[in-house]
């Protein structure tokens, strides 16, 4: 590599040469330096104007769908590049088709590779096909660009900051398969918590009370009576349900989490919470997990906003294994804060002493409780009248090479 102490020892060579009357001596200085130059300032300008571009043909995924993946790098100047390296971060949770990703020396990244040269004002392009493994929320970059002299005698190297961010959904598996009753498991929608009267809604007419405000006093029917009549109004009912997920999947910190189980609670959520928004429940989400950046219980209130559900799917995918606090403890805490008289079905893969305690205390309450279990052993006895569901074989059954291992 050429350098400030190479530059001195050519101007010294030119010297020498000039002192001693040799042509050849100056004539060699002069050329090294001016083809040292010239390394110097090809290498200064040969990542000016190289815009290095990535693009996901869909952000938000599910797991095992493929997305297109475009890498194209373009040289915007006169001069060419006799050399070019392009190094991009990729998730290890990701297969690349029609290219292949390398390992490196950081924990959970690959590395996609492009070696080329390029002419002046030229552009290249490759296309792969990007399959996503597991749920997750996964960066992919930032790319590092390398390049320099035609010589070898410098080099630059630069990093692109733009990343890009893949969102992959949990699966949702189809609900008549969930072990549910395919019709209306959790009672008939007609029903539900009657909360206020609806005035779009005429269900007949009563006698005037003193209180009644006059814009639902009648005054047809009561010129008919002879005695002043108010208007009866079918009442509203809610149907809300929460959809409860318990991230433990051991009874002790220190004994660690089983993967499998993770994703086997997270799937039974996202398609119990898919099943009700289809159903017209009013969906919500609660969770001693945390998705990422956060430290604070998962707590999506009940809605029927036409976004909830993907709100609710986003926030499954970057669910993670570690929680703020056992999922008995934080339904204590935060049950004040569900609609009254909602429906909550709780997913979990354990059911420890505390757990079924806390259930007993929302059913007094007055919410209505339901265990979707998706473990492989039998599960503890709850309270009576709370339906326990036992999806752990049939989420076996759905479990695929994208599945994490058990541990």
């Amino acid at each position: 590599m050429f350098s400030d102490l190479w530059v001195l020892f050519l101007a010294l060579v030119i010297l020498v040469g000039l002192i001693s009357g040799q042509g050849i001596i100056i004539s060699l200085g002069v050329m090294s330096l001016l083809v040292g130059s010239l390394s110097w300032t090809w290498n200064r300008l040969s990542l000016e104007r190289v815009i290095y571009n990535r693009s996901v043909s869909n952000k938000r995924v599910f797991r095992g769908e493929e997305v297109e993946l475009t890498v194209t790098i373009t040289n915007k100047k006169p001069i060419p590049l006799a050399w070019l390296q392009a190094e991009d971060d990729f998730p290890e949770n990701v297969e690349l088709r029609g290219g292949e990703l390398h390992a490196t020396s950081r924990h959970g990244i690959l590395s996609l590779r492009h070696s080329t040269s390029m002419g002046w004002y030229e552009r290249v392009r490759w296309s792969y096909r990007l399959v996503s493994l597991n749920r997750g929320y996964y960066r992919i970059g930032p790319a590092t660009l390398k390049s320099g002299d035609l010589f070898g005698f410098f080099n630059s190297e630069r990093q692109e900051s733009p990343q890009e961010y893949l969102l992959v959904y949990p699966r949702v598996a189809p609900i008549p398969q969930l072990e549910l009753p395919a019709a209306r498991p959790l009672g008939d929608t007609r029903g539900g918590l009657r909360i206020f009267e609806d005035p779009s809604r005429h269900a007949g007419l009563r006698d005037y009370q003193p209180g009644d405000p006059f814009n639902i006093v009648d005054w047809k029917a009561t010129a008919r009576h002879m005695s002043m009549q108010s208007r009866i109004f079918e009442p509203t009912v809610t149907h809300n349900l929460v959809v409860v997920l318990n991230v433990d999947t051991s009874e002790h910190i220190w004994e660690g989490y089983l993967p499998l189980y993770l994703e086997r609670a997270v799937t039974a959520a996202a398609s119990i919470a898919s099943w009700a928004f289809e159903h017209r429940y009013q969906v919500g989400l609660f969770s001693n997990g945390t998705p990422l950046l956060a430290d604070r219980p998962l707590n999506i209130p009940p809605t029927r906003n036409p976004q909830q559900l993907p709100i609710i799917l986003e926030a499954l995918a970057a669910v993670g294994p570690f929680n703020v606090g056992s999922v008995s403890k934080m339904l204590t805490q935060e049950a004040h804060k569900f609609p009254m008289g909602a429906t909550l079905i709780l997913v979990t893969a354990l059911l420890p002493e505390a757990l079924v305690e806390t259930i007993d205390y929302l059913k007094k309450r007055g919410y209505r409780l339901f265990v979707s279990y998706v473990a492989d052993d039998k599960p503890s006895a709850v309270s009576q009248g709370v339906p326990m569901y036992e999806m752990g074989s049939y989420l076996a059954s759905l479990e695929s090479p994208y599945a994490p291992p058990s541990r």
